[in-house]
């Protein structure tokens, strides 16, 4: 279980997800076999740059999780931990007043875990985006932005 978290809870960024409809139906359908496919836009809504840490390396790619919530219950769909970290080392985005960075994430790729087993089965869920980054050394040394922020829930089927 997660705790609920307030959406958009840092004055410097907005976040959306974005489930693309997938059904004639208006539906926004997540199937890891056809519509494996969402995406997190994270804007700089400040008036000064924010860093953030690029999504390849330690410092950043366990940043990004989703918390699906049906029937109830809410649970967190993370990233797996990488086999090994080639040529791993601090980068970041410099994203400047009102920029955009685009996060895709493709549940097909194998790199997910706590996606719903389904067995055929149908699940009416809501999902959001929760992108967080602990302070550290280096978040300080290279002015990183530090801070929790989380977007509205979305309504989803998984197929």
């Amino acid at each position: 279980m997660c705790a609920e978290l307030p959406a958009q809870t840092t004055a410097q960024l907005r976040m959306q997800l974005i489930v693309p409809v997938s059904t004639p139906d208006g539906k926004r359908e997540i199937a890891v076999d056809r519509y494996p496919r969402l995406y997190v836009l994270l804007t700089n809504i400040s008036p000064r740059p924010v860093k953030l840490w690029k999504d390849w390396n330690t410092w950043g790619y366990f940043n990004l999780t989703l918390q699906w919530t049906a029937g109830g219950q809410t649970r967190l769909i993370r990233r797996k931990a990488p086999k090994n970290w080639d040529g791993d080392f601090s980068d970041f985005w410099v994203l400047p007043p009102n920029e955009s960075v685009i996060l895709e994430i493709d549940m097909s790729s194998g790199e997910w875990e706590g996606i719903p087993d389904l067995y055929g089965e149908t699940i009416p869920a809501t999902l959001r985006a929760v992108y967080e980054n602990k302070p550290d050394a280096l978040a300080t040394e290279f002015g990183v932005w530090v801070g929790r922020i989380a977007t509205e829930p979305v309504e989803v089927v998984f197929k």
